[in-house]
């Protein structure tokens, strides 16, 4: 015990404590103001699953909500709302010597954005770096090399699917103590801030997840009864198959059977039925990537454009490629990823056949510039048949999902589909080209090429009571345009006047 006069017995832990209070204040404040490290500072602000699930028993009785991800229903959906902060002095992009990443245990990724950052160009540089192709379905994603000054801040909303919790950063920055990047937990106990703050980031989120990835499944405006058959483009089959089922599931008298055939076979197959049979024929809707050629009797209108990718392998590990090097794998001068900075694999080229691929023809127009595909030298797609004499390994398989199958499966294949589908492959990667991303923001401005606008042809102008009238309403109106844009297509309605002819 000390005696300190007038001020009374102090007892010795609590002059300790007030020493060591005072000494780590002293501390923080020189760490903080005088010494400036650079510091990276995140905290979770919102970590929560997606409590909505639909019943297609009560379809009738209220609005059901889904949260879909590359054409089916994320399991175990979760949000969360990452808030990163400098809290030290300016970073530049060499402070960041180790990639600073964010994991989600348990979890992967199904969609990120860049929202609230200070300054905003902060949070659109942010966005520009960041290629889904590097973080959706994975546990993680990575902060781009970049300077951000102090005070600057930025949140990562992100939804994720799966049943893991938790959030765990690792990386380093040069002149940060401790690694530089530190986690600041929420405080206990809500104050009136939080809360509201919390309740305007939950109105925010719920706005960002009705937009970009909830799918409202409301009725059709007009149900008809009766048969139909679409018929056409492999490339939109999947959307195609989900607004069937969409329709069908209010309008059960509806009978509507997908059969994919290829943009051209669909469209001669309507005609030469037309001419025999146009009662039959009344009954089909043939859909075609472009407009179709010679079919005078077909009465057609543009739905949307399609988006299209050029999808490599993983294993090649190249991410991006140019017009002029996708034409010198297509006329076989070059042969192996390594050619191109990836890996040493042989470059494996799986192509629609032809001509009745509409992707076929748009890959080789907008591409390859004219420039027709090789022969063929593999029936498999694994092996050559003469391998002795194969300088380039090429094949040709009949429908798109059968093209994304064999460049999912074979180390170093390469190939083109529609880019709504190809995002179910896990192994896939949807390349650039010439720089700019395959995505559906990236063709009204032109800058992304490989596209065709999507026609559907009926034998003359339908019956305006039959199903195919309907169903042709259906695909116009904005109940469809979630399906649509989930496919990768985007409506014409959206796009500039005139923009799809």
């Amino acid at each position: 015990m000390f005696d300190f006069s007038e001020l009374g017995t102090i007892d010795l832990g609590t002059v300790i404590a007030l020493v060591s209070l005072l000494g780590t204040s002293i501390v923080w404040l020189l760490d903080r103001y005088l010494w400036r490290r650079k510091r990276l500072v995140y905290r979770v602000q919102v970590d929560a699953q997606i409590g909505v699930h639909p019943s297609q028993k009560r379809a009738r009785e209220m609005v059901d909500i889904e949260v879909v991800h590359q054409g089916q229903a994320v399991q175990e959906p979760s949000i969360v709302l990452l808030r990163v902060d400098n809290a030290g002095t300016d970073i530049d992009a060499r402070d960041m010597q180790g990639e600073v990443e964010f994991s989600f245990p348990g979890r992967k990724i199904v969609r990120m954005k860049v929202v609230e950052s200070h300054p905003p160009k902060l949070g659109d540089l942010i966005e520009k770096d960041l290629k889904p192709a590097e973080y959706v379905d994975t546990d993680t994603i990575t902060v781009p090399k970049l300077a951000i000054n102090r005070g600057d801040h930025f949140k990562f909303l992100l939804v994720l699917s799966g049943k893991g919790k938790d959030v765990t950063h690792s990386g380093y920055l040069a002149g940060g103590a401790n690694g530089g990047v530190y986690h600041e937990p929420r405080p206990r106990g809500p104050g009136r801030r939080t809360l509201i703050f919390g309740a305007t980031t939950l109105v925010l989120v719920g706005a960002f997840v009705a937009f970009f990835l909830v799918d409202v499944l409301q009725p059709p405006d007009n149900c008809s009864s009766g048969q139909l058959r679409v018929s056409g483009s492999t490339a939109v089959e999947p959307t195609m198959t989900e607004l069937r089922s969409a329709y069908a599931s209010e309008c059960s008298q509806a009978d509507i059977v997908i059969a994919s055939n290829g943009s051209l076979r669909g469209v001669q197959d309507l005609a030469n039925l037309g001419a025999k049979d146009p009662v039959a024929a009344s009954k089909v809707i043939a859909m075609s990537d472009g407009p179709a050629q010679d079919s005078p009797s077909l009465n057609g209108e543009a739905v949307a454009v399609v988006v299209f990718a050029v999808v490599v392998n993983r294993s090649a590990g190249v991410t991006g490629l140019t017009a002029a090097e996708l034409r010198d794998i297509y006329t076989g001068k070059v042969t192996n990823w390594n050619q191109l900075g990836g890996e040493n694999l042989p470059i494996r080229m799986v192509s629609r056949v032809g001509p009745d691929s509409g992707s076929r023809r748009v890959f080789r127009e907008k591409v390859l510039g004219g420039v027709q595909e090789l022969g063929i030298t593999s029936d498999d797609c694994r092996r050559d048949d003469d391998a002795a004499a194969a300088k380039y390994h090429r094949c040709e398989v009949g429908t798109t999902d059968e093209l994304l199958a064999r460049v999912n499966d074979i180390d170093g294949a390469i190939g083109y589909a529609e880019l709504g589908t190809a995002r179910k492959f896990p192994e896939l990667a949807a390349v650039t080209i010439d720089n700019v991303v395959p995505d559906t923001s990236k063709v009204a401005d032109r800058s992304y090429k490989f596209w065709e606008v999507e026609h559907a042809y009926t034998y003359q102008a339908p019956d305006a009571k039959s199903l195919t009238a309907a169903f042709l309403d259906y695909m116009r109106s904005t109940q469809a345009r979630p399906v649509l844009e989930r496919g990768g297509l985007v409506p014409c309605g959206e796009l500039p006047p005139g923009f799809c002819g």
